[in-house]
């Protein structure tokens, strides 16, 4: 019956490696903002700043397409 509940065959779990990673990863970011949480604000505003100019760009380019 799992084929009801995911129709495409798609695998839904997660080995233990890939958990492990996303742990580890999920550790650095708290002992990251822990010893330098100014830094770390900054490190995530300018990710969330250069996110804004990707979405930007693509805007731009897809007015540019459809205005020729």
């Amino acid at each position: 019956m799992a084929s009801k509940n995911n129709p495409f065959n798609i695998k839904t779990g997660g080995g233990i490696l890939k958990k492990l990673i996303i742990t580890a990863v999920v550790i650095a970011l708290v002992v990251m903002v822990i010893k330098a949480p100014g830094e770390s604000a900054g490190i995530a505003t300018d990710a969330l700043d250069g996110g804004g100019d990707v979405i930007d760009s693509l805007i731009t380019f897809f007015r540019s397409i459809r205005n020729g």
